[in-house]
């Protein structure tokens, strides 16, 4: 087995993505470790009524925030990975994609300060959560910037900044003054959250730019344009897999089924942290062996990453599946009601992880539209069939139906791969 190891990281471009997966990874495990005490506090500090006002208001603002990103978090990260020693053009493909989406993100924000009461009242039946809607609905923009920034950051292998951009900065920050100021009610709690991005925006794009050199040329609009539309129809369905579910058990069912929901699903998505994290290394590279023909490359490097998944993610997903009523039980006594939930979810992050990263590899090898399909066939899925699970089944047939879609969705990724690029990713013990 060790002599297997040694063999394996003797390539080097194995032993680069091993090294730098295992530094993301250690940075995730931060990042999911924050991730898992701001939603810990704020469970705890508010209580599951309005902790469910809040994460209702948390999921409608990161779907409208992916929304109006227009596609291009994808697309910075493939076309600054191409670039990335190009100080110039790294810096021009985020300033591209921000001239659009800022205004976009602007409108999305006026739209919902202004419509909440109607939202609240008319669409959800809950006008206690009318206030949290204003005050987090900020965030859209705050949301928009660290997703565009920390793709940038990625595309340059600067992990180390990207990682904290996307999932932890804000957390850290809001967390801190929930506990601080004694916080107790879910606008209080959006207040902190639009201000913290706030803050994070403004550091992260700032450090993106420092010390840039004006190496490179304009990328062309209609290239970046060619891609980002079809990512931004996977980036709406894929949000919308993710994000809907909270949203409709909060038409249908009561504040607190929302927040045993949303608990449920954030711990489940603890088990795809080392996805995100080897997704963060396997990325540019995938883009880079696209631009330079070497598919041998995008071969070993994405079956390698693979075994990764699986060797280390294994002993969470069984964790999960055997303790999910302590794990629920950390929020509050009363969200043990959510350990069902939890299984349901877990199992359908367990097959996220197990097909490894073939999402990003269609997309940074220019299949952008098969991932397309893909999307929309699992995204379309959910938002029709959570709704009807839902009403006859509560938040568990809501579970059902998101772990379902997801797993749909992943396998028919592994389809289009195996169809495009010539490998099955699902076979990961095959020879390297």
């Amino acid at each position: 087995m060790l002599s297997k190891a040694k063999a394996v990281l003797s390539d080097s471009e194995h032993r680069h993505t091993a090294i730098n997966a295992a530094i993301a990874l250690a940075i995730r495990v931060l990042g999911a470790g924050m991730a898992f005490l701001f939603n810990l506090t704020i469970a705890r500090q508010l209580g599951a009524e309005q902790s469910g006002y809040f994460f209702l208001a948390l999921a409608l603002v990161m779907l409208l925030s992916a929304v109006a990103r227009l596609g291009f978090d994808n697309t910075v990260l493939r076309f600054t990975s191409a670039d990335a020693s190009y100080g110039y053009t790294v810096k021009a493909i985020l300033n591209f994609a921000l001239k659009y989406v800022l205004p976009v993100s602007f409108v999305f924000t006026v739209i919902t300060y202004t419509l909440a009461p109607w939202i609240a009242e008319s669409a959800f039946n809950k006008p206690g959560l009318t206030t949290s809607l204003q005050f987090i609905a900020p965030a859209i923009i705050g949301l928009s910037i660290v997703f565009l920034v920390a793709m940038s950051l990625q595309a340059r292998h600067k992990i180390i900044a990207s990682i904290p951009c996307q999932n932890i900065a804000h957390l850290v920050l809001c967390g801190a003054a929930v506990i601080v100021f004694s916080a107790e009610s879910a606008s209080t709690t959006a207040l902190y959250f639009s201000l913290s991005l706030g803050v994070t925006s403004c550091f992260f794009y700032w450090l993106s730019i420092k010390n840039l050199n004006n190496t490179g040329v304009k990328p062309d609009p209609k290239k970046l344009w060619h891609s980002a539309r079809p990512n931004w129809v996977i980036i709406i369905m894929s949000q919308a897999v993710q994000w809907s579910a909270p949203i409709i058990i909060g038409l249908f069912l009561v504040a607190e089924q929302v927040a045993f929901f949303s608990v449920a699903q954030r711990i489940a998505l603890l088990t795809s942290f080392i996805l995100m994290a080897v997704n963060l290394v396997v990325a540019p590279k995938f883009s880079a062996f696209n631009t330079n023909g070497d598919d041998i490359g995008i071969r070993k490097t994405a079956l390698f990453s693979v075994r990764l998944l699986v060797l280390t993610a294994l002993p969470v997903v069984l964790f999960m599946l055997a303790f999910p009523e302590f794990l629920m039980g950390l929020f509050g006594q009363e969200f043990k009601q959510g350990a069902v939930i939890l299984q349901i979810l877990v199992l359908g992050q367990a097959v996220n992880v197990v097909t490894g990263s073939v999402g990003l590899l269609l997309q940074m090898t220019g299949h952008e539209r098969d991932m397309r399909l893909v999307t929309l066939i699992s995204g379309f899925g959910v938002l029709i069939s959570v709704p009807i699970f839902t009403k006859l089944f509560g938040a568990v047939g809501a579970a059902s139906a998101t772990a379902f879609f997801i797993s749909l969705q992943n396998l028919l990724a592994v389809y289009f791969v195996k169809k495009r690029l010539g490998f099955n990713t699902l076979m990961f013990w095959q020879k390297i």
